[in-house]
């Protein structure tokens, strides 16, 4: 939910996230096609967590998946800056409540409630629904930690990604 991150840094990690519909929705294809569903949102680099609202002007974390209940699920909706090609994401508990970046306070992502007149807020609560930067390798899988579960690839697949190897070299 920030700007597109530039090639040669490990931002695209933190910008994908893996929509997952709500327990009434279908699967879907595209983003648009799950406008008024129900959704939650998986952050590609925390895999079984959900991202979750803690409350009005608080920001927005990231939570195992057993502990979001109702908090980590939205409801799409189209852009409210009025743009064809955006989404707005729109609490589930509290109406008229939307995901806000707040680009133009600089506080960071967080769930507000304001007036249908505000420009500002209507932009800042706008997000262009695309393919995400980084995606599963088949050949994935998710090794589960004590306190998070890490997504392990193919070295090879990373292309702008930061990682460490580690050699058994005791052997």
């Amino acid at each position: 939910m920030q700007k597109l991150p530039v090639p040669g840094t490990d931002l695209a990690l933190h910008a994908t996230f893996r929509v997952i519909p709500g327990k009434s929705a279908t699967k879907f294809t595209t983003l648009t096609d799950a406008i008024g569903k129900t959704v939650m949102l998986e952050p590609y680099d925390h895999p079984g967590m959900r991202v979750i609202y803690q409350g009005m002007e608080h920001p927005l974390t990231v939570v195992g998946s057993s502990l979001g209940g109702s908090s980590c699920v939205f409801v799409v909706v189209p852009g409210l800056d009025g743009h064809k090609e955006t989404i707005s994401l729109e609490s589930k508990s509290y109406n008229g409540c939307f995901v806000h970046s707040g680009l133009h306070s600089g506080r960071g992502v967080k769930l507000s409630c304001k007036t249908s007149s505000d420009a500002t807020f209507k932009q800042s609560a706008s997000f262009i629904a695309k393919r995400g930067i980084s995606k599963y390798n088949p050949i994935s899988f998710v090794a589960k930690g004590a306190n998070r579960n890490f997504l392990l690839e193919p070295l090879l697949a990373f292309r702008d990604e930061s990682y460490t190897a580690y050699f058994n070299i005791k052997g």
